[in-house]
């Protein structure tokens, strides 16, 4: 590439206006008090499974999960 074609490249690029970006902004969902963020890993091929039976179910994973441990915590000891 010869010098005056970069040249002019530089030139329509320094003269060019790139587009605006517009951010939409959503505001957080509001959680309850009762709540606490919890962190952990799952193997995949559960998870994969737990999404399945999820949406079968039509339930979020969030229930499942809640639901599973009190049933966890409620079993006979």
């Amino acid at each position: 590439m010869a010098k005056s074609e970069f040249d002019s490249l530089i030139a329509q690029a320094r003269a060019s206006q790139p587009k605006k970006t517009i951010q939409k902004i959503v505001p957080e969902k509001v959680q309850s008090n009762n709540e606490k963020q919890f962190s952990f890993y799952i193997d995949k091929t559960i998870l994969k499974q737990l999404k399945s039976r999820a949406i079968e179910d039509d339930k979020s994973l969030k229930a499942i999960i809640n639901e599973s441990i009190l049933n966890y915590l409620n079993k006979s000891r």
